[in-house]
């Protein structure tokens, strides 16, 4: 009974995904991951795409080869990058440009699914049935993971794999077994070649059996302490066994001198200093693999320590990062039922919070979002769900032995709220904001990107256009992973070289709050003044007539906003 209950919590997680993927056009990075992901899984080669690990873009690449696409190589290992050919493959291709990106998200709803069943297997283990559940469910029900399931990007993946591993480090300890610290070890190699998010854990493997000989009930022998170090040693050369295996097989057509070429390429892109460039050039020729990895690593942390060139927060455009960004995130992004959880857990918890079950969680969870908060990113809640998941297992098991009188209906309550929540923000469970922030629509003034609009909903704005007959008459201003206009081809988008006039405009909220910067950034300056211009008057002067999905707003500029004629 129990096994179907968290099967059915796995399944209702996987049917909210799949309900509202089918209508989300692409988003941001979505085409670019899958095009890298093809040349992996088809062509053996890895010219793309370094700043993430391979292995959920190689998922999506996979589901692309049995259709038959033409591949960025087309069909040979390529011997430059064939980054340039981005658009002809995407647009020219043997499936619509929409079609590809649906059937290369195809896996990713049981991403979700497989979490929400180690969620709850992790609890069962740790702390019982009731508290598994409860911690099952708040994964199952939280829209964050929901929204961003259906994509083809590596967050919740992250915390699929990231969860696994910390859990499995943590019974390693406990057990001091040398097969469960290899699974642990395999479990931390997937989630490296996942996400580089993961790259934290490998100091708290090795600290972890410090910890346990310190807190562990009752206290280890020193000599059971000291094998828990040796299993930590092996858990490491099991996750770089994976790690390597993992990027071997997506470059397994690739010379060593193209490896290093497109290593030297990455890196020089991203402004990194000559001398750095040579010693990842060096590891790459010692071994392509890890230097592929290791330069990958390299890149994102020099992006993440100068700045991705625009943040926004609480209305506020800066390139540097806001301390708060991601606290915030989390109070406004999250369901009133996962923070009173969250805040019962930390109130009852007293004493508890220091045992080892309980520190062994919570130690990466709050590493992650450190790492965060320090982080040039603030681009998204997305990038700490592996907190959520963690902070899921080690609260259920803390309430469950604090408040054992009342726990079975505090859990009850708390998973009819997730439901409830994640209910009212179907099928917009991307750009959900609590009452806190004000609603969907309120909490477009504290975060932007990802939060809010990642341009999912341009597929339901076309919908909504030919549905009212506004088409024609309607420019669109709202990026996605397609062209604004895909949808809508009778609609118009901006053009520098065209005066803004009177009409009606369909703005993303991601063109209302950093539009200039990423228009300037994408295409040109003149387009970033223009949207400028833009966005000012619809604040100043514009009228709201609609809403689409939860991202994009349609205006109206009245020629009373133009008194001396088009600007």
């Amino acid at each position: 009974m129990e096994l179907l209950l968290a099967a059915g919590l796995s399944l209702l997680a996987a049917a909210a995904v799949l309900s509202h993927q089918k209508d989300d056009s692409p988003t941001f990075d979505e085409p670019y991951h899958l095009y890298a992901g093809l040349e992996y899984a088809a062509d053996g080669t890895f010219w793309l795409n370094l700043e993430h690990p391979p292995l959920l873009k190689l998922l999506a690449g996979a589901s692309l080869r049995p259709l038959g696409v033409t591949t960025p190589g087309r069909g040979r290992p390529a011997e430059t990058t064939p980054h340039g050919g981005f658009l002809d493959w995407f647009y020219r291709n043997r499936l619509p440009a929409d079609a590809l990106v649906a059937a290369g998200r195809a896996p990713f709803p049981w991403v979700l699914s497989l979490l929400v069943l180690v969620v709850w297997g992790a609890a069962r283990t740790l702390w019982g049935p009731v508290p598994a559940l409860l911690a099952a469910g708040l994964v199952a029900f939280e829209p964050n993971f929901v929204g961003h399931a259906g994509l083809i990007h590596t967050d919740v993946g992250a915390a699929l794999t990231m969860t696994a591993a910390a859990v499995l480090s943590l019974l390693a300890c406990e057990k001091g077994r040398a097969d469960v610290w290899a699974a642990a070890g395999a479990a931390l190699g997937v989630a490296l070649a996942t996400k580089f998010t993961a790259v934290l854990l490998v100091p708290l493997v090795l600290v972890l059996p410090l910890v346990w000989g310190v807190t562990g009930r009752p206290r280890p022998a020193g000599g059971r302490v000291a094998r828990n170090l040796l299993g930590a040693l092996l858990a490491l050369a099991a996750a770089l066994a994976v790690l390597w295996g993992v990027y071997a097989f997506c470059m397994r057509n690739m010379p060593a001198a193209r490896a290093e070429a497109a290593v030297r390429w990455y890196l020089a892109d991203r402004q990194a200093p000559p001398a750095t460039i040579r010693r990842f050039a060096a590891l790459s020729r010692l071994s392509p693999p890890l230097g592929h990895y290791a330069a990958g690593l390299a890149g994102v942390s020099l992006i993440s320590g100068a700045g991705r060139g625009a943040n926004y927060f609480r209305g506020e455009v800066s390139e540097k990062a806001f301390p708060l960004y991601f606290p915030a995130a989390f109070l406004v992004k999250t369901t009133p039922a996962f923070l009173l959880f969250a805040f019962a857990a930390l109130l009852f918890g007293g004493r508890e919070l220091l045992r080892f079950r309980i520190l062994a969680l919570l130690l990466p969870a709050a590493v992650v979002l450190a790492a965060a908060v320090r982080s040039h990113f603030n681009i998204g809640v997305r990038h700490i769900l592996p907190v959520y998941a963690l902070l899921a297992i080690a609260g259920a098991g803390l309430l469950a032995e604090r408040i054992p009188r009342f726990f079975p209906a505090l859990a009850a309550a708390l998973l009819l709220g997730s439901a409830a929540s994640l209910l009212a923000s179907h099928p917009d469970e991307m750009s959900y904001f609590n009452a806190i922030a004000g609603g969907p629509e309120g909490g477009s003034r504290w975060l932007s990107d990802s939060n809010v609009d990642w341009g999912q909903d341009l597929k339901r704005l076309g919908r909504f256009l030919r549905e009212k007959g506004w088409e024609e008459t309607t420019t669109i201003v709202a990026y996605s992973g397609v062209a604004m206009n895909y949808y809508s081809p009778k609609a118009r988008v901006l053009d520098p070289a065209v005066a803004l006039g009177p009409g009606r405009y369909a703005v993303g909220a991601t063109t209302e709050t950093i539009g200039p910067w990423l228009f300037a950034r994408l295409e040109g300056p003149a387009s970033g003044r223009q949207v400028a211009a833009l966005v000012r008057l619809l604040r100043e002067r514009g009228v709201r007539v609609a809403r689409v999905g939860g991202s994009i707003t349609i205006w109206e500029l009245p020629p009373a906003a133009f008194p001396t004629g088009p600007s």
